[in-house]
């Protein structure tokens, strides 16, 4: 996750801002490839995860395919970053269309398949918090490198483009070694071996019946329509809002080291009030962050700084809450079809994601278009700051908002958990 999630980040952070300003797209035709690029990321997400499910090899259902994403994520990263000099405008963005098509479709081969088994080491309902938990850090370990250290650099280096390119090459070669590593020393659990679901459809109508899973995917997809846009229009807040480019590091360190440093505390909570009641905290300190950052002006680093430590810390709940509590309706489901579907459940989780932050990539580059947004241009006009900053905050307020006020309907509790741990076990028993 260190070096997979340090590539995606950045990706996911400055792709856009990169290619309008230092590669020239377009920025509606870059806002249009991104966007659906995620959302073909997004479609891709179920595929991989019933044919992880299905999958029979020696190393297991999930290793396999974390194996095989190693290059193609390496070649396509380096494609995102490294266009040809010599390519005109059409050229350039059928290039990018394909570096980007081809990067997503790359990432979900490792990242379904890596989450989905996350969830089968434990059956425990808190120890699987734990599993995410590290998960989860060691991720903003690579994300620390990304926002903190790579991005400030290629926001202020001379030679940008130099400079992206030799951060996409070592970028690559760290994941396919890492990734050969973790595949080498890192175990499956046996017993899951010929136990997914069936055909995709009958699979995905699995999904949909499960109450559960229905109402907390839905919270999911609202939530994180607004969440998703902040994290692609955060490098224009800081640049034409803020007005500091070279103080991206020093920002993002602050939402990041939030982000890490609340995995403990979430943890704990989700122990003494449980996830639900936890998940529902953090929500309440994202909302509070995210309308703070509407009011952002020139010059507010210290008050950016005590934002996005809100909003990170709500990032670090609902990633890691979120993931545990599917974990536990992957077990009312097998007590419902005797199955165990994990990569079906979290490739629709990460489907979800996905979409909803590729139709607000989207609209962004639309707005940004539409609002007169000029590339690289330090004073943006009045109209375009404030949209940035509606994008950033109200947008998400907004959609958090909403999804709290779903997960407040959601019923598979600790106590609702332990009754159908019991019924499998008891079955399991008798088999």
């Amino acid at each position: 996750m260190v070096a997979v999630n340090f590539s995606l980040v950045l990706f996911l952070t400055y792709v856009t801002n990169y290619a309008i300003d230092v590669l020239l797209v377009p920025a509606a035709a870059m806002g249009m490839i991104f966007g659906l690029g995620r959302l073909w990321d997004a479609a891709t997400d179920p595929m991989a995860g019933v044919l992880s499910d299905r999958t029979e090899h020696r190393l297991g259902r999930r290793r396999p395919w974390i194996l095989a994403s190693s290059i193609p994520i390496a070649v396509f990263g380096y494609m995102v970053w490294a266009p040809p000099e010599s390519l005109s405008t059409p050229l350039l963005i059928a290039w990018m269309t394909v570096a980007v098509f081809g990067f997503n479709t790359a990432m979900t081969l490792f990242l379904t398949p890596h989450q989905a088994l996350g969830a089968e080491l434990t059956l425990d309902h808190h120890s699987v918090s734990r599993i995410f938990a590290f998960r989860q850090a060691a991720g903003y370990i690579g994300m620390i490198g990304c926002l903190v250290f790579a991005m400030s650099y290629l926001m202020t280096a001379e030679d940008r483009r130099g400079s992206a390119t030799e951060i996409a090459l070592y970028a690559g070669i760290a994941i396919i070694v890492l990734n050969a590593l973790s595949v080498m020393f890192l175990r499956e659990p046996a017993e899951n071996r010929r136990r997914g679901g069936g055909d995709t459809a009958g699979v995905a109508r699995d999904v949909w019946k499960n109450p559960y899973a229905r109402r907390l995917l839905t919270m999911i997809f609202i939530e994180h329509t607004g969440s998703g846009a902040s994290m692609v229009v955060a490098p224009f807040l800081i640049k034409y809002v803020l007005g500091m480019p070279g103080s991206t590091g020093e920002v993002f360190m602050f939402y990041v080291g939030s982000s890490l440093l609340s995995l403990p505390l979430w943890l704990f909570m989700a122990r003494r009030i449980g996830k639900k009641s936890t998940w529902m905290v953090g929500l309440i300190v994202g909302m509070v962050g995210y309308m703070s950052l509407f009011f952002i002006g020139q010059g507010d680093l210290r008050w950016m700084q005590m934002v996005v430590s809100m909003t990170g810390a709500c990032s670090a709940c609902g990633t890691m809450i979120g993931s545990s509590i599917l974990a536990d309706v992957v077990d009312a489901d097998e007590l419902e079809t005797g199955e165990r579907k994990e990569g079906a459940y979290y490739s629709s989780y990460t489907f979800l994601y996905k979409a909803s932050s590729g139709v607000m990539a989207m609209i962004t580059g639309f707005v940004l278009s539409a609002t007169g947004f000029v590339p690289d241009l330090p004073e943006q006009t009045e109209l375009v700051q404030t949209s940035i900053k509606a994008l950033n905050g109200l947008v998400p307020f907004t959609t958090m908002f909403f999804g709290a006020l779903i997960l407040a309907r959601f019923t598979l509790t600790e106590e609702v958990h332990a009754e159908i741990r019991a019924k499998l076990d008891a079955r399991n028993a008798e088999n």
